[in-house]
C-alpha cells in the first residue's frame, strides 16, 4: 500500500503521540508500581497489545524512523537526530490537531489504516 507524503505524515504524528504515552505509561508503572504486577488495560485493544509489548517504544520507535526515511529518501535518522526530532515537536500543535486535550485521548486516535498497514 503506498502512501502519500500528507499520509505519512499523519501517520507519523500519530506514532510520535503513541510513543509518548507508551513511554509515560511505562515510566509511571516502573516508579510507582515497582514490584506489582499490574496489567495495563485500557478500551482500545492495540493499545493494549503496545501496553503489554516489552519493546513497544522501540518498534514505535523504528515505525517513526521508517516513515521519515520514506518522506526524505536522502538519509536515515543517527539515535541523536531521533531524539532532537522528538524535543522539536510541538507537543501541543499535535494534541489540538488530533483533538486531544492530554496524553490520555491517545485512545481517541483513529488508528485503522495503521494496522491494516501492519
Amino acid at each position: 500500500m503506498e502512501l502519500n507524503i500528507l499520509e505519512i505524515e499523519e501517520l507519523q504524528e500519530k506514532l510520535l503521540l503513541i510513543r509518548r504515552f507508551i513511554s509515560q505509561e511505562k515510566g509511571y508503572k516502573n516508579f510507582y508500581y515497582q514490584g506489582l504486577d499490574l496489567k495495563d488495560r485500557t478500551s482500545v485493544d492495540w493499545l493494549n497489545k503496545l501496553l503489554e509489548m516489552d519493546d513497544s517504544e522501540e518498534l514505535l520507535k523504528n515505525c517513526i524512523m521508517e516513515l521519515e526515511d520514506m518522506k526524505d529518501n536522502l538519509r536515515a535518522f543517527t539515535p541523536e537526530e531521533f531524539q532532537e526530532f522528538l524535543i522539536d515537536q510541538d507537543w501541543k500543535f499535535l494534541y489540538k490537531k488530533y483533538g486531544m486535550k492530554t496524553i490520555e485521548d491517545v485512545k481517541k486516535l483513529d488508528m485503522d489504516r495503521f494496522m491494516e498497514l501492519l
